[in-house]
């Protein structure tokens, strides 16, 4: 009796076993098929017509809409995170929901002051799953109510939410949401170097050196698997573009997350093929068999977009002639800096 008992117990615990990644607000209507209830939805001006889709507040190029030669839309605006809308207000309007951390971690950074970013107020946690680091980042807050060193728990308030930073107002109050890695452990040299005259205050914690995936199908798969596992929840990532660079000490991205490097691959080759996302979210590192001169594109995915909406404008030309732009070759260069 005891051992049945017992793993009655164990099967029940298993059953309610916290997900990788849950939810940073009160709002948990993610995939109850309104998602105009989640998202919260972007002022836009769009051939003289005025509009607040729920579809600007999702993750992906659903920004800045265009038409194309033939009459059809596209987006040319990345959205790095998701927008998610605060269940409850007050008489005048004012969010009163808590932000949450998603996930147990370290705070890491805390920018307390509204105008430093575009982001306002946020906050970043550091998280250490299946060995490597992770971040999850909290934008637009009130207030915040943790300091960087701070280990959090899961669920555990950072911060009220809020409509800090550029371009918002009281109606759009959100939080924004992203999950996503680290590109660089010497990200602050590199901006230093390039961006003499834009003082960097946000350390590695930059948005220019997080780059992510979907929070929202991050957050239903969590849900659904509760033993899920990030980096096979990344590799279902479509493959948009890639570029060759040279192997190099400072590549920290492979020793960050090995496990971008197929195994078999050799060690230390004359360069590295990094395949990503359409976010430009890093999916897999192969060995290249020649160094090169520079940095330079090697494939991009046929689509009707143009070639920069469709690589955060990190590749421009066409299928069969890839090069980077300018912004792309500082992004190539900051994987490996200093080269």
């Amino acid at each position: 009796m005891r051992f049945s008992a017992l793993v009655v117990l164990l099967a029940a615990s298993s059953l309610h076993s916290a997900p990788l990644v849950d939810f940073p607000a009160p709002n948990h209507t993610l995939g109850s098929g309104h998602p105009d209830e989640f998202f919260m939805g972007v002022d836009r001006t769009f051939e003289g017509k005025k509009s607040q889709p729920w579809q600007g507040g999702q993750f992906g190029y659903v920004r800045n809409p265009r038409r194309d030669g033939n009459g059809e839309i596209f987006y040319t605006r990345l959205h790095e995170g998701i927008d998610i809308r605060p269940l409850k207000r007050d008489a005048q309007g004012n969010p009163l929901d808590q932000v949450l951390a998603a996930a147990a971690g370290r705070v890491v950074h805390v920018s307390a002051s509204p105008g430093a970013s575009n982001y306002g107020r946020y906050i970043v946690i550091e998280h250490q799953w299946d060995g490597s680091r992770y971040y999850t980042l909290y934008a637009h807050l009130a207030s915040t109510a943790v300091t960087p060193g701070e280990t959090v728990r899961q669920g555990q308030p950072l911060g009220q939410l809020g409509f800090s930073g550029a371009g918002l107002n009281r109606e759009r109050a959100h939080v924004h949401f992203e999950v996503g890695l680290l590109l660089s452990n010497n990200f602050e040299s590199w901006h230093d170097a390039f961006f003499p005259a834009s003082p960097n205050q946000h350390g590695l914690f930059n948005g220019l050196n997080l780059v992510g995936m979907d929070p929202a199908e991050l957050l239903l798969a969590a849900k659904k698997d509760p033993n899920l596992h990030i980096a096979d929840q990344i590799r279902r990532e479509e493959p948009y573009f890639a570029i060759v660079i040279n192997d190099s000490p400072n590549f920290s991205l492979i020793r960050n997350y090995p496990w971008l490097v197929p195994s078999g691959e050799v060690a230390n080759p004359p360069a590295w093929k990094v395949t990503f996302s359409r976010s430009g979210l890093p999916l897999k590192v192969e060995a290249a068999k020649e160094r090169i001169s520079e940095p330079r594109a090697v494939w991009v995915k046929d689509t009707p977009y143009p070639t920069t909406a469709a690589t955060k404008e990190l590749l421009t030309g066409s299928a069969s002639a890839p090069r980077l732009t300018d912004s792309g070759m500082r992004f190539a260069r900051l994987l490996t800096w200093p080269d």
